[in-house]
C-alpha cells in the first residue's frame, strides 16, 4: 500500500530538498551521520532572519561638521542599554516615571547642556526669543527639571548645535555628543512621555525646533512634519487666541505670547520653500498688538509677520490651479512688489540677526515676484514698471548688498539654512539676469555693474555655501561664468593712458 504523503516537511528535509515521510524523527534525520532534531511535530518558527540586524547608514551630509557614524553607533549603545524593569511595568500601565528616573534617564552630560543653553542664549535667542535660558541653567545645575523640561532642553541643543554648526563634543564613557544624538536622546524620551496627552507648551517647543534641527539637515518633509505639528499643538491649546486652554506649570518658556507667532511665520517661509499651502489658513489674531509692540523681540517677530501677510496677496493664488492661478496679473504682481519694497525695519533695540532676517526675507519675496512674472510671460524691456523688466533682479542684489552691510558671519549664522536659501534664491537669479541678458553700455570703464553685485553676494554667503556644497557649485560656477561674460573693465585706449602717465612719473623721478 502507497504510503499517505504528508503536507507539511521538517527542516532537514526541506534544506536536503527531499520528501518528508512524516515520521517522528522521519526517516531522512534518522539517517543522517550526525543525528538531527527533527521538527517535523514542532510549530513552525517566524519567517526571515531570527536575529536583528544593524545597519549603520549615513544620513545627509549637509549637516555641517557632525559625525553621522558616530551618531548612529551611539543610538545603538543608547538602544542596548539594559532595561529597567520598574520602568517597562510602569510605562505599561501609562504611568509616568518619577523625575529621578528621567533625571538618570538621559546619557547626555548635564555640563554639556549648560554649554549649548549658554551659546543659544548668545546667539540664538534674538532668533528664538521662546526659551528662558537662566531658568533652564538653572534647572540643570540642580536637578529640578521633570521629563518634559528635558525633552525640551535636548529638543533646543539639538537645533542651536545644528544651526551654529557645531563640533562634536566630548562627553561620558567615551562618547561624542553631536546635534544627531541629542534628537535622538530627545526623541526616545519623548515617546516615553506620553506627550500627546500631557501636552503643553513645552511639547509644542519641543516640535518646533524638531523641524528647525531637520530643516538644517535638509530632511525636509520630516521637517515640515514636525512645524506643522507644532502649529496643531498651538492650536490644541489655544495659543492662536485669548482663549488659553493649558496651565502654566513651569517657567521655562519665554515671550509665552509671541510663541504661535513664531510657529506661523516658520510654517509660512518653509512651505514657500517647498510650494505647498500652510496648515494654518486661518487670519492670525494679534493679541493686544499694542502691548507686543513694547515688546523688543515681538517687534521683530511682528516686522516679518507683516511680510508674510502682504505676500499672502499673490501665494493663495499662486499655489491654487485653473481659474484662480490665471487672475495673477501684471498689476496685481507690481502691486504686492512696491508694498514688500516699503516694508521697512526699525533698528532701534533690534540684534542684527534680526534685522537680516527680516531683510533678506523681504527681498527673496521681491525676487519671487519677479520669477512668478517672468513665468507668465509679462516682462518687456520697455516697461515702465521696474519688476516688469528683465534687469529687476540686479535692483534687489544691490539692496540686499546694502541691507547686509556692516553684518558680519557671526550675525548671519544663527538664520541657518532657510536664510541661505533665500540668499541663493536672490543670488541665482540674478546670476541668470548676467549671464542671460547682453550688458548694457557702459560709459565709465570703471562703473560698478551687476556682475560685481553678484560678486559680492557670493563673497557674503560664501562662508554658509561651505556647508552647502551642491549649492555652492551652481552659484560658483554661474558667478565664474557672469565675471568672464563681462565686459572688460580696463578698455584699451585707458590702458594705453596709464602707460603714458606711468612713463611720465617715471621721466619726473629720473629728473629729480
Amino acid at each position: 500500500m502507497r504510503r499517505q504523503l504528508t503536507k507539511r516537511a521538517c527542516d532537514e528535509c526541506i534544506s536536503r530538498k527531499v520528501k518528508c515521510s512524516g515520521s517522528l524523527p522521519c526517516d531522512t534525520c534518522r539517517k543522517t551521520f550526525k543525528e538531527a532534531d527533527c521538527t517535523y511535530l514542532k510549530p513552525p518558527r517566524r519567517r526571515g532572519p531570527k536575529a536583528r540586524r544593524y545597519t549603520n547608514r549615513g544620513r545627509s551630509a549637509s549637516d555641517g561638521s557632525i559625525d553621522h557614524a558616530h551618531t548612529e553607533e551611539a543610538a545603538q549603545s543608547v538602544d542596548n542599554r539594559p532595561v529597567n524593569h520598574a520602568d517597562v511595568h510602569s510605562d505599561a500601565h501609562g504611568d509616568s516615571l518619577s523625575a529621578s528616573d528621567w533625571r538618570n534617564e538621559t546619557c547626555i552630560p548635564r555640563a554639556i547642556l549648560v554649554h549649548i543653553v549658554r551659546l543659544y542664549q548668545t546667539f540664538s535667542y534674538s532668533v528664538w526669543p521662546v526659551v528662558h535660558a537662566d531658568a533652564i541653567v538653572q534647572q540643570l545645575e540642580n536637578g529640578t527639571y521633570d521629563e518634559q523640561t528635558l525633552c525640551l532642553v535636548l529638543a533646543l541643543c539639538a537645533a542651536t548645535m545644528a544651526q551654529l554648526q557645531l563640533a562634536p563634543m566630548a562627553g561620558g564613557d567615551v562618547q561624542t555628543v553631536d546635534s544627531g544624538l541629542l534628537k535622538l536622546e530627545c526623541m526616545r524620551l519623548r515617546e516615553r512621555s506620553d506627550y500627546r496627552e500631557n501636552l503643553d507648551v513645552r511639547g509644542v517647543l519641543v516640535s518646533f525646533f524638531l523641524h528647525v534641527y531637520h530643516a538644517k539637515i535638509n530632511q525636509r518633509k520630516s521637517a515640515m512634519l514636525f512645524i506643522q505639528e507644532a502649529i496643531a499643538g498651538g492650536r490644541l491649546l489655544g495659543l492662536d487666541t485669548s482663549e488659553r486652554n493649558y496651565v502654566v506649570t513651569d517657567d521655562v518658556v519665554a515671550n509665552e505670547e509671541i510663541v504661535f507667532l513664531l510657529l506661523w511665520v516658520s510654517e509660512r517661509g518653509y512651505a514657500m520653500h517647498l510650494g505647498v499651502r500652510p496648515s494654518y489658513s486661518d487670519p492670525v489674531q494679534l493679541l493686544d498688538a499694542a502691548h507686543l509692540a513694547m515688546n523688543t523681540h515681538a517687534r521683530g517677530l511682528l516686522e516679518l509677520f507683516n511680510l508674510f501677510v502682504t505676500f499672502d496677496k499673490i501665494q493663495a493664488r499662486r499655489c491654487s490651479s485653473g481659474s484662480l492661478a490665471q487672475a495673477l496679473s501684471a498689476a496685481s504682481l507690481a502691486e504686492t512688489e512696491e508694498a514688500l519694497s516699503l516694508l521697512a525695519f526699525n533698528p532701534d533695540d533690534q540684534a542684527s540677526t534680526r534685522l537680516a532676517d527680516f531683510y533678506i526675507t523681504r527681498e527673496w519675496m521681491r525676487t519671487i515676484v519677479w520669477q512668478e512674472a517672468l513665468s507668465r510671460r509679462l516682462l518687456s524691456s520697455t516697461s515702465t514698471t521696474e519688476v516688469m523688466t528683465f534687469r529687476f533682479p540686479v535692483v534687489v542684489g544691490r539692496d540686499l548688498l546694502m541691507s547686509l552691510q556692516g553684518l558680519n558671519e557671526t550675525d548671519l549664522l544663527p538664520l541657518g539654512r532657510d536664510q541661505l536659501l533665500k540668499c541663493f534664491e536672490v543670488a541665482n537669479s540674478l546670476a541668470d539676469t548676467v549671464i542671460y541678458t547682453p550688458p548694457s553700455s557702459i560709459s565709465n570703464a570703471l562703473q560698478v555693474g551687476p556682475q560685481d553685485f553678484l560678486h559680492a553676494l557670493y563673497q557674503k554667503i560664501l562662508p554658509f555655501l561651505e556647508h552647502d556644497p551642491m549649492l555652492k557649485s551652481i552659484l560658483r560656477a554661474k558667478t565664474a561664468e557672469a565675471l568672464v561674460m563681462a565686459p572688460a573693465r580696463l578698455s584699451f585706449g585707458l590702458v594705453a593712458r596709464i602707460d603714458v602717465e606711468e612713463s611720465i612719473s617715471e621721466q619726473a623721478d629720473r629728473i629729480h
